[in-house]
């Protein structure tokens, strides 16, 4: 497809060069885009003009890339094809579910979503039983329920760099067997619940800074062990953690609301017996993050 000036053409196709995510996996193409760049918006002639046509005709290893000109696009877009789906900016390039439904459904692994507002929706994003997924660099707020869920048996999914905020129930989810995976570098803030691990969901939680959310920062619930909590800072909430029947976890240096000499404790719960965790060395300084 064609760009909405020839100028820009050699522009935007250097910056997905550089964008383009370099991961080592049997499907070469599918895990590192090579293939046809579709455009949607702007001007250019043979530019779809909603993202789900783009992304319902684009094929394995392919590039959607969306122009905010004719942002905000109001819809609901379903991904079924192993793609790099590409906003122009984070601020300006908006997707926006209506007050309604899951805004983006990832229905395959290796997906990669970067560069978008992604608003007003019962769930920003949503993924059940999808590996290899990567939410980098977006903005997801004003969800009913959760901005972010993945949800049963979704493994080796990262999810970097985005602010997620405003949400109804849980900033980010990651629920039901779900393995291996990455949260990291992420503003996580003004939630319900800043982010929930449940039901055998483990990873690195690394780099994170959970802040004014209205119940809990994070939450680890039924048997989420083998987690490394690390760097993250804990800022603002009604109460940090809640760890329930998952006491198996690594917490060290993370930032804990004020500078600490000393160790800190960590409530968990097996049942209704308290067990005392320690993040044995806490930042004295709030980690930065570069959103």
């Amino acid at each position: 497809m064609q760009k909405k000036y020839l100028w820009k053409e050699s522009l935007v196709f250097a910056a997905l060069l550089v964008m383009i995510p370099i991961v080592s996996s049997p499907c070469l193409a599918q895990s590192t885009f090579t293939g046809t760049i579709l455009y949607v918006g702007g001007s250019g002639p043979g530019n779809y003009t909603t993202i789900s046509e783009a992304v319902f005709n684009a094929s394995n290893g392919d590039t959607v890339f969306v122009y905010d000109d004719s942002s905000p696009y109001y819809e609901h877009v379903y991904i079924s094809h192993q793609i790099l789906l590409q906003g122009e900016d984070k601020h300006t390039t908006i997707i926006d579910g209506n007050g309604s439904g899951n805004v983006i459904t990832v229905g395959t692994d290796w997906v990669t979503i970067s560069g978008f507002t992604i608003q007003h929706g019962e769930c920003g994003i949503y993924a059940d039983n999808r590996d290899n997924v990567t939410v980098s660099g977006n903005i997801v707020t004003n969800h009913t329920v959760d901005g972010i869920w993945f949800y049963s048996s979704s493994d080796h999914n990262t999810v970097t760099g985005n602010i997620i905020s405003y949400n109804g129930e849980t900033g980010l989810t990651f629920s039901s067997f779900s393995e291996h995976n990455i949260i990291s570098e992420n503003l996580i803030a003004h939630n319900l619940n800043g982010t929930s691990l449940a039901a055998y969901a483990y990873g690195d939680i690394t780099g994170n800074s959970f802040e004014d959310n209205t119940e809990y920062g994070l939450t680890l619930i039924l048997w989420c062990n083998e987690n490394t909590i690390s760097q993250n800072n804990f800022i603002g909430n009604a109460k940090d953690v809640f760890v329930f029947t998952s006491v198996l976890n690594n917490w060290n240096f993370n930032y804990w609301r004020r500078p600490r000499l000393l160790p800190k404790p960590i409530l968990t719960f097996i049942g209704i017996l308290p067990v005392i965790k320690m993040d044995w060395r806490p930042l004295l300084m709030p980690h930065q993050l570069d959103l």
